[in-house]
C-alpha cells in the first residue's frame, strides 16, 4: 500500500498537469523546483503551511489534495467531476437526492 505522501504527489502531479503546469513553474509560486520534485515523488512529508501554499498555487481547496485516485477510467473522473460540483455549491437538496439515489443503486 502506497503511503500516504506517495498519494498526495500523485494527487498534486495530477492537478498540475490539469491546470498546464510544468514542475518548473511552481518556482514562481514561491515553491523551490527540486523540493517540488521531492514532494510529487512522496519523499516529502508536507506540513500544513505548505499543503496550504501548494493548493493555493495550483487554486483548488487544500481538501482536494486528499481526494485520491479512485481510477483513471473517463467515467469515475467524469462522476467526480459531478459529485465535487454538486457538493461545492452546497445545494442540500440536490445532495439528499443524490444520496437517495445511490442508496438506491447499493441496495
Amino acid at each position: 500500500m502506497p503511503k500516504l505522501a506517495e498519494l498526495i504527489g500523485q494527487r498534486l502531479r495530477e492537478v498540475r498537469k490539469e491546470k498546464g503546469l510544468r514542475q518548473e513553474d511552481m518556482e514562481k509560486y514561491g515553491v523551490n523546483y527540486k523540493y517540488y520534485q521531492r514532494v510529487e515523488n512522496g519523499k516529502v512529508n508536507l506540513t500544513l503551511a505548505t499543503i496550504e501554499k501548494l493548493a493555493r498555487a495550483l487554486e483548488i481547496e487544500p481538501a482536494d489534495l486528499f481526494t485520491l485516485p479512485l481510477s483513471k477510467s473517463k467515467e469515475v473522473d467524469e462522476l467526480i467531476l459531478l459529485l465535487r460540483e454538486i457538493i461545492q455549491k452546497n445545494d442540500m437538496q440536490a445532495v439528499r437526492k443524490l444520496n437517495i439515489f445511490i442508496r438506491d443503486i447499493l441496495s
